[in-house]
Formats: C-alpha cells, sequence, structure tokens
C-alpha cells in the first residue's frame, strides 16, 4: 500500500476492534484509525454508508472500474464529490486515496468491511428478521428478549426488519452467523419434500 496513505491516515495507529486482513484490510485500518484521530469515525461511516449506494448506478461503476480515466483525475474527482457531498475529510481524502493507488475495484469491499468494523465498536450483533407482514410492537419486543439469549452479555441488538410475502407466516431470524427459518412456507417445503419421497 502506498507509504504516503500510511503516514497520513495512521500516524498515532488505533487498531480496529475486531481482526481485518488482505489488503482490503490494510485500508480499512488506516481509515479506522484515522477518523478515530479525528473523531469522525460516525461520520465516515455514514457518508461511505451512502456513497456505497451510489456505488450501485451503472454510470458510477462505470467510473470505477474504467481504465481510460487515469488514477490521479479519479482522486481529483472524487475528492471534490465528497467535499461537496459534505463527507468529513477523512471519508474524502480515503476515497483519493484509494483512487490514487488503483483500488477502486475494491472499493465496495473495503467499504463493507470498514461497516463490519463499525458495527463491532458499537458493540452491536446484527439482526435481521424476515416476516410476511410488519412486526407489532409487542412482538418486537418479546423477540429482542429471545435474541438477548443469542448474542455476549451486554451486546446491543441492531434489528432490521424486512417483509416478503414469500414466507407466508411466522418468520426467518438472521443473528450474526445463525439463521433460523421458523416460516410456514419452510414446513410447506418439508411435508412437500417427504410426500414426494412417500414418507407421509
Amino acid at each position: 500500500m502506498n507509504r504516503i496513505f500510511v503516514r497520513t491516515m495512521a500516524t498515532i495507529a488505533k487498531k480496529p476492534p475486531i481482526s481485518v486482513f488482505g489488503v482490503e484490510g490494510r485500508y480499512v485500518s488506516a481509515l479506522y484509525s484515522a477518523a478515530s484521530q479525528k473523531n469522525q469515525l460516525e461520520a465516515t461511516e455514514k457518508s461511505l454508508r451512502e456513497f456505497l449506494k451510489l456505488l450501485a448506478k451503472p454510470k458510477i461503476a462505470d467510473f470505477v472500474v474504467s481504465s481510460l480515466i487515469p488514477c490521479n483525475e479519479k482522486a481529483k474527482l472524487l475528492r471534490e464529490v465528497g467535499k461537496q457531498a459534505g463527507m468529513p475529510d477523512t471519508a474524502a481524502n480515503f476515497l483519493g486515496i484509494v483512487a490514487e493507488n488503483g483500488r477502486l475495484k475494491m472499493l465496495r469491499r473495503i467499504i463493507n468491511m470498514f461497516i463490519g468494523v463499525m458495527v463491532a465498536h458499537r458493540n452491536e450483533a446484527l439482526c435481521e428478521v424476515i416476516t410476511a407482514e410488519p412486526l407489532d410492537e409487542a412482538t418486537r419486543k418479546t423477540l429482542l428478549e429471545v435474541l438477548k439469549k443469542f448474542v455476549k452479555p451486554g451486546q446491543n441488538i441492531l434489528l432490521t426488519e424486512k417483509v416478503k410475502l414469500r414466507v407466508i407466516g411466522g418468520m426467518v431470524v438472521g443473528i450474526e452467523d445463525k439463521v433460523i427459518d421458523m416460516t410456514i412456507a419452510r414446513k410447506v417445503l418439508k411435508y412437500t419434500q417427504l410426500l414426494k419421497i412417500g414418507i407421509l
């Protein structure tokens, strides 16, 4: 990685709360350290989450992978875009450095890894629940109480709710690396498979 990047973004290195590896991990470590020093961790995460949405747009994606635009021009443009969008200087400079070093193809992975580091920084446990209908407050409260048994003591549960009609009823709960499928659709599939092989 560019030594200037290491010197400017990680003068006093502060390690991420979880281990990160590879080229992406080195960028994430430097970004975490730089944002920590400037008290810009939350603002940096928020701006990069928004930028991640832009990367899904075809024109932006083409710009990122294009070899026709010199790296220094990409870096200059991204810094300017970052400043105009109100990004903290740590985030805008980070985008410029990644571009200068020709690593924009890794940008999505780097940002996602940084978001994972920030989740650990806040001592959060990511949880996603998928239901056929929106959860009511009583069900949500009960679910959160049950989920506390699956996380480390003191961890905060960050719950994301999605509604998908295909689950029919019940819910799918994903927490950390565990997935629990309690949907009616899953039960129907199970019994259909048993009927096919003649067990029922």
